[in-house]
């Protein structure tokens, strides 16, 4: 495949992102919460230690594609921004904020599967603890994220205006108590841009040769 053709598939990283995501969550499934009995907790980690590993894979390759179409979308904000880019540069910022407390949270969930049963019981409750609750990394830089590619595009139109509107809303949302509802959102709006951005680059004539 020429290069050309690669370009034009950039976009689409942003549904093997959310794919990605949704089918750690399904292989995972729920953790328990730290106030159940350190032994059913220890319990779980033992039994469920193959499905939280192969889990946190798929979850650390969804950083690597998240960071691939935040990159395909900072060139198209760019382009689209006149001046210094600060905010293309901001969302992007943001994406790596995101991606990063999302190898951190499922490094951290691989540390908990992976030694369970080997260590004390206290340590593993310890982890499943600060495992369920790490959160502000990846909502603030989702946040910021969406916030910026928000505002450049109801500012420039390079996102169609309704897609601008909605990010600046679940940005906004993503560091609330209802975050986590937010950044369920948030999955959908770079799925929907994802393909627009493909549907544009598809459309869009060959450059001449």
């Amino acid at each position: 495949m020429r290069m050309r053709g690669l370009e034009r598939l950039a976009p689409l990283t942003g549904v093997v992102f959310v794919v990605l995501v949704v089918a750690g969550a399904v292989l995972g499934g729920e953790t328990p919460e730290g106030k159940d009995s350190q032994e059913s907790i220890v319990r779980y980690w033992t039994d469920n230690e193959a499905e939280r590993i192969w889990s946190d894979a798929l979850g650390a390759w969804a950083a690597v594609f998240f960071m691939w179409f935040a990159a395909t979308l900072r060139s198209v904000l760019r382009a689209a921004e006149t001046g210094p880019a600060r905010l293309a540069s901001l969302s992007l910022a943001g994406a790596t904020i995101a991606a990063t407390g999302l190898l951190c949270a499922v490094s951290i969930d691989f540390a908990t599967a992976e030694s369970a049963g080997d260590v004390p019981g206290d340590v593993t409750h310890t982890l499943t603890v600060l495992n369920n609750n790490f959160f502000f990394p990846m909502a603030a830089g989702y946040g910021i994220f969406l916030l910026a590619a928000g505002v450049l595009a109801v500012r420039t139109g390079a996102l169609p205006a309704w897609l601008g509107w909605g990010a600046i809303v679940i940005g906004v949302l993503c560091v609330t108590p209802v975050g986590f509802f937010a950044i369920l959102g948030g999955l959908v709006w770079v799925l929907v841009a994802s393909v627009l951005l493909y549907q544009r680059a598809t459309a869009a004539p060959a450059p001449a040769t």
